[in-house]
């Protein structure tokens, strides 16, 4: 799962929501990898105060955290306090032929 903290509007709610989302990660198999670390950016489409990266031992349980009623009532502390992307992506790697497939079929 990524998150991409793009603008802060409130620090106060934004501190609110990570103390509150926090244990919504229990039992979840949550694996913190990068939690605002420093970045180093290279090519943004704009800007960008913070990421969060967490590996889940699969898409099914990445989904059933961000859909779990604890995490929805710790998201509601974020609402309003910062402009935030989140996405759940799964591992691996697509073979190059592979890639993209509705892009494919656009452009022939």
């Amino acid at each position: 799962m990524i998150a991409l903290n793009r603008s802060v509007h409130d620090r106060q709610k934004l501190e609110a929501y990570w103390k509150a989302a926090g244990p919504t990660f229990d039992g979840w198999g949550a694996k913190f990898l990068s939690v605002y670390t420093p970045l180093t950016p290279l090519e943004l489409m704009g800007p960008l105060e913070g990421v969060v990266l967490i590996e889940f031992p699969d898409v099914a349980a990445a989904k059933g955290w961000y859909e779990s009623p604890a995490y929805q009532q710790a998201k509601q502390h974020r609402d309003g306090a910062a402009d935030t992307e989140f996405f759940i992506i799964d591992g691996g790697l697509v073979p190059l032929e592979e890639r993209l497939p509705h892009i494919k079929r656009r452009q022939t």
